[in-house]
């Protein structure tokens, strides 16, 4: 994933880094490979439900030293 190429580039040079993925799709890849830092915060806009890859629900906030890092605001279908 290009993003977490680039994210982990930038931890060399900084402490923390904050991700925003604003996109129909939930930015699962970037999460699944942060979901337990507390260095990378990924927040993700995306349509949510029935839809791929039906992941990213509110509640999935990290794990670890990671929980609260991650930030899901799942829409639902005719949220416009």
């Amino acid at each position: 994933n290009d993003c977490v190429l680039g994210i982990l580039e930038l931890l060399k040079k900084h402490n923390r880094v904050l991700y925003i993925d604003i996109d129909i799709h939930h930015g699962d890849g970037v999460e699944e490979a942060f979901y337990s830092s507390n260095r990378v915060m990924t927040c993700s806009f995306h349509k949510y439900g029935r839809f791929f890859p039906g992941t990213g629900a509110l509640e999935d906030t990290g794990i670890g030293a990671g929980k609260g890092y991650s930030v899901n605001v799942p829409f639902h279908e005719g949220i416009t």
